[in-house]
């Protein structure tokens, strides 16, 4: 069935926050989520994408870099990244597209995402498409942990950000075991990478428990999302932050 994004979809820009244990915001995900013109219920981007064609998903990433080229001098006054979400169907277009591929590059605060379910990403360095967006593009890793692919794109040294699977860090965190079981983990990928971000966080306890790990930063539903008019407000700490974690 074809999607006619325009005339069916009424679409949202959301940046999401994540923040040092210090309260510094150290990077934005963009995500664009979609209502429907006739149901007022929000359909999140990893949903819709499937369904779109190619066309389609150039257009909404266009229109996603546009977005963050709007707002460009914040990301570089503040040294903020700004992550955008892709697919192994995007991935190729933007290798295909030599026009596509250095705009994006030309933007040095951009940063692309993928997740353990990206083709052959268990290659590592062998499968040709990641290891031309690692030279290309600082890439991040959104899922580590899920149990969707080994840990050879990680040593290999592929992705300058790893974030911890939510589902891996709630079925630990509480376990007597968490302690020695996430310090190791943190030992074998932090040489791998810049940073390693931590999701799963729900409620202040566990913001508590995990901060005394180390950890680059933190991406939590605590953390409210902002629209494009309000990215701003997500340069001061969340109120309360500091206290949450004494």
């Amino acid at each position: 069935m074809k999607i006619h994004l325009e005339a069916d979809y009424k679409s949202s820009t959301a940046f999401y926050p994540i923040y040092s244990f210090a309260g510094q915001l150290i990077s934005v995900e963009l995500l664009t989520h979609f209502s429907h013109s006739t149901a007022n219920v929000a359909i999140p981007q990893d949903m819709l994408l499937p369904q779109l064609d190619n066309e389609q998903r150039i257009l909404l990433l266009q229109k996603q870099i546009n977005s963050i080229e709007k707002h460009q001098d914040f990301f570089c006054q503040h040294n903020v990244k700004a992550t955008l979400n892709i697919d192994a169907t995007l991935a190729e277009t933007i290798l295909k597209s030599e026009f596509l591929a250095r705009k994006m590059e030309a933007l040095e605060w951009l940063a692309l995402e993928i997740n353990e379910r990206f083709p052959d990403l268990s290659q590592g360095r062998q499968n040709p498409s990641l290891l031309a967006l690692s030279e290309r593009f600082d890439l991040s890793l959104e899922n580590y942990g899920a149990g969707h692919s080994s840990s050879k794109a990680i040593y290999d040294n592929l992705f300058f950000r790893i974030k911890l699977d939510k589902g891996f860090i709630q079925r630990n965190l509480n376990r007597l075991s968490f302690k020695p079981f996430i310090s190791t983990v943190l030992e074998h990928i932090k040489p791998h990478c810049e940073q390693v971000i931590v999701q799963g966080i729900d409620d202040a306890s566990a913001l508590k428990k995990v901060s005394r790990f180390d950890f680059d930063g933190i991406q939590s539903p605590l953390f409210s999302p902002v629209g494009e008019d309000s990215l701003s407000a997500l340069i001061d700490p969340p109120e309360g932050f500091a206290e949450l974690l004494h």
